[in-house]
């Protein structure tokens, strides 16, 4: 596959956001998104043939649950890794379809791992 690999980074204006940037686009070689809400996630959602859509669980609105949700239902190629708070509701974002849930403060070349392997489980393995 030669189409570069696309993330998009769902979180609110935060030193997270800009760090999970920072760390995408250092260490792997894709093209990172960005966006602070749920309803501008989904424009670009729909605009873009993404890779991996990456949700901050404290995205206004408690819209996590609703974008993972529509995520599996209408693009099913595209991936979901919801960075989570704690433990608190991992099982039910899996179970509506997320790919993965990490809690925040994991350190970076573990989740970049994490994004390496859910890339690689859908044929997208991005440049390191």
């Amino acid at each position: 596959m030669n189409t570069k690999v696309v993330i998009l980074i769902v979180s609110p204006p935060s030193d997270l956001q800009i760090g999970l940037q920072a760390l995408l686009t250092t260490h792997l070689d894709v093209d990172v998104l960005v966006v602070g809400e749920g309803a501008s996630a989904l424009k670009v959602i729909e605009r873009h043939n993404l890779s991996l859509v990456i949700l901050d669980q404290d995205i206004p609105g408690n819209v996590v649950p609703t974008l993972v949700k529509n995520i599996k239902t209408n693009w099913p190629e595209t991936q979901s890794l919801v960075l989570a708070n704690d433990d608190h509701g991992r099982q039910a974002l899996l179970d509506i379809g997320a790919e993965s849930v990490v809690i925040k403060g994991l350190p970076g070349v573990k989740l970049i791992a994490e994004i390496q392997r859910l890339l690689r489980s859908k044929g997208n393995k991005p440049k390191e």
